[in-house]
């Protein structure tokens, strides 16, 4: 089983649910490095409080909206934790391989968020995106 991050109305970018919570936990740790207190959307935000640790049920990216400045402050902030990721890595829990993994997770994310398709049997973690790897 998987679960999505919900980004609009889509449910194309399916994870394991250990990597989507762990995606929750990146895009926190990073905002309050950011100087944003964003941990009350673990209890008030029906999108990530209800699905957070729960097998199955997807995260709703637009949640973090309120917390980040709308649509293009988590944009921006998905870029950022890719910039920042090493800075959280450990206390996120995540490996080394498990970082580049969440690196290529965010980039996934924010190719998604710019309107372009998640492509059907694409591989999230092993991949970048088109013209994201010259980002990195």
């Amino acid at each position: 089983m998987g679960a999505p991050i919900i980004i609009g109305s889509s449910y194309d970018l399916w994870v394991s649910n250990s990597m989507k919570d762990t995606f929750c936990d990146v895009l926190t740790a990073v905002a309050t490095l950011e100087g944003h207190d964003v941990k009350a959307i673990y209890e008030e935000a029906p999108g990530v409080a209800g699905t957070y640790g729960v097998p199955g049920v997807g995260i709703l990216l637009d949640e973090f909206y309120l917390y980040l400045g709308g649509f293009s402050g988590v944009r921006r902030h998905l870029d950022v934790c890719r910039v920042r990721l090493d800075e959280v890595r450990e206390s996120c829990g995540l490996s080394p391989v498990a970082a580049e993994r969440m690196a290529h997770l965010l980039a996934w994310a924010a190719y998604h968020m710019d309107g372009n398709p998640i492509p059907v049997g694409g591989s999230f973690y092993e991949s970048w995106p088109p013209d994201a790897a010259e980002t990195r």
